[in-house]
């Protein structure tokens, strides 16, 4: 009898175990090469948009050795800019918290009157189903030259059905000037 109980028990430590598993712990930072130093000559899984103005520093940084950097000499170009990465591994629980938080510096910062948007650091959790995602982001208000500062985005209940989260630095359309991100993290709360 007493062989039986211990054996139920261990079956159900089993599942339990494997249960907490299915889920990134809370505390854990999901991107890899958060302060772009991981690898010595490129910062992969960070990935620019198909244009010349995306790249990266070994000038300007908060921590490690390189920051990634989007930069525009021209208010009339339409081409902005983006630094992405896709995380699919093992996602928080549902209806736990993620948040985004990068730093953030600029360099003339001037937006066009015609600009439609503002610098932004953003997610996006994709479902496995075609239900929607749901997002969240930050905006920079600043014009002109400003130091390093953090940008936060939170979103609050996970949803259950998540099979990615991308993660975006953008600078848009009509924006002079270069902006700078480095530690970038994304962590479940």
């Amino acid at each position: 009898m007493r062989f039986k109980t211990v054996f139920i028990q261990l079956i159900i430590l089993f599942f339990v175990s494997c249960t907490e598993e299915d889920f990134a712990p809370r505390g854990s930072q999901l991107l890899l090469n958060p302060n772009l130093s991981l690898y010595p000559d490129n910062v992969f899984p960070w990935v620019p948009s198909n244009n010349s103005s995306a790249g990266v520093s070994s000038d300007e940084f908060v921590s490690g050795n390189r920051s990634l950097f989007i930069q525009s000499l021209d208010t009339a170009y339409l081409g902005g800019g983006n630094w992405t990465q896709t995380y699919t591994g093992p996602m928080p629980a549902p209806g736990s918290t993620l948040e985004l938080l990068v730093f953030i510096k600029g360099e003339n910062i001037r937006t066009s009157p015609n600009s439609t948007g503002k610098i932004t650091v953003f997610f996006r959790v994709d479902p496995s189903k075609d239900s929607g995602g749901r997002s969240a982001g930050a905006q920079n208000e600043i014009e002109g030259n400003f130091d390093w500062y953090l940008l936060k985005a939170t979103l609050e209940s996970f949803p259950e059905d998540a099979e990615s989260i991308r993660v975006s630095l953008n600078v848009p359309d009509l924006t002079y000037g270069k902006v700078y991100f480095d530690e970038i993290n994304l962590t479940v709360k």
